[in-house]
């Protein structure tokens, strides 16, 4: 879905200058607190959204019991065992490809040259492969086919190839052939990767760095995975009642490993404050621009995931309230914008 998603990913725009996104004006995004009346039918709590989500990822449905079972306590502390601990060995996290961090890291600088980028880039075959395919897809509408690395960075712009790059370097951290439960949450958290990485940068246009936005939500999920094998390999778990208490909490451990990954692979500062408070979203005070975006950005992405899987109806919303910091048309124009770059993705 690279390709399906390019054209939208971009706005229409090549790339911009790192530099000047550095000294974009960061005001804090202003309150809003909905009435009553606001609240459109349908309308959905970001609980709500997430227990649904992750419900979907496990393939189970709705909620047996109310509240934790002692075969979902023993469940959830086998999790923070493995991955809450501070003895937790980061070492164990998915690895990024080699080139990867020497890349991004010259990518830093939009002056980077275009000649030194492709000798980098040429170390990794399947890398090279896609950058070549986007650089020819219709998006650029080149007049001859691209065949040099250095064309087709120049063609892209650094903006363009940085987001190649991670996507590259996503997907199949995401996207597993580790049994049915891995292979179907997988596609469900590559939807929802994409979804959360445009709606982040559409909630964030103006205020944060467009990649960092896109970063950010691209990597809101990277330790999923790795919470689902955990949680499979526990002896009974099959027989779990899998209550909300108990979606909650590994929906929090699978944001808190994201976390571990991001600071494991050094992303920028901005992006791993971002990642942090996604992961204890119930903590409101001092949220940065990009955070407040990123937490909108995955609960829109989920509902839209979720709509197109059938798991809630098409008119639903993401409900408004103070601490979000986006009113309820923002987070339905959100919505929309996403549904739009699926269609024209699709068409």
């Amino acid at each position: 879905m690279i390709g399906r998603f390019f054209r939208k990913w971009f706005g229409g725009a090549r790339a911009r200058s790192a530099d000047a996104s550095a000294h974009l004006s960061l005001p804090d995004a202003a309150p809003f607190v909905p009435k009553p009346s606001d609240a459109p039918p349908g309308a959905l709590t970001g609980d709500e959204i997430e227990d649904r989500f992750y419900r979907l990822v496990f393939g189970i449905g709705p909620a047996r019991d109310p509240g934790l079972t002692p075969a979902e306590q023993n469940v959830l502390r086998r999790v923070r065992d493995a991955f809450g601990s501070e003895r937790f060995d980061v070492a164990t996290l998915p690895r990024l490809p080699a080139v990867v961090p020497q890349l991004m890291r010259s990518l830093r600088n939009d002056d980077a040259d275009n000649r030194a980028l492709a000798e980098q880039i040429s170390r990794d075959t399947v890398l090279v492969g896609e950058v070549l395919r986007v650089a020819n897809s219709a998006y650029f509408r080149t007049a001859r086919p691209v065949s040099g690395l250095p064309q087709a960075i120049a063609i892209m712009g650094h903006d363009g190839l940085r987001r190649v790059v991670m996507q590259m370097v996503m997907r199949p951290i995401l996207r597993t052939d580790d049994g049915p439960l891995g292979r179907d949450a997988g596609e469900r958290l590559w939807e929802h990767a994409e979804r959360c990485a445009r709606a982040c940068a559409f909630l964030s246009r103006g205020v944060c760095d467009p990649f960092e936005a896109f970063l950010a939500g691209i990597a809101s999920q990277a330790g999923a995975q790795s919470i689902i094998r955990e949680v499979a390999n526990v002896p009974g778990a099959a027989g779990l009642a899998y209550s909300r208490p108990f979606m909650a909490a590994i929906g929090q451990q699978i944001e808190r490993l994201s976390l571990h990954a991001a600071r494991h692979w050094s992303f920028p500062s901005r992006v791993v404050q971002a990642l942090a408070e996604r992961a204890d979203p119930a903590d409101a005070g001092a949220r940065t621009p990009l955070g407040r975006a990123l937490l909108a950005a995955s609960r829109v992405a989920m509902l839209d995931v979720l709509t197109e899987r059938g798991a809630a109806d098409p008119d639903a919303v993401l409900l408004a309230h103070a601490a979000l910091g986006f009113g309820q048309e923002r987070l339905a124009a959100c919505r929309d914008e996403l549904r739009t770059a699926v269609a024209v993705a699709e068409a």
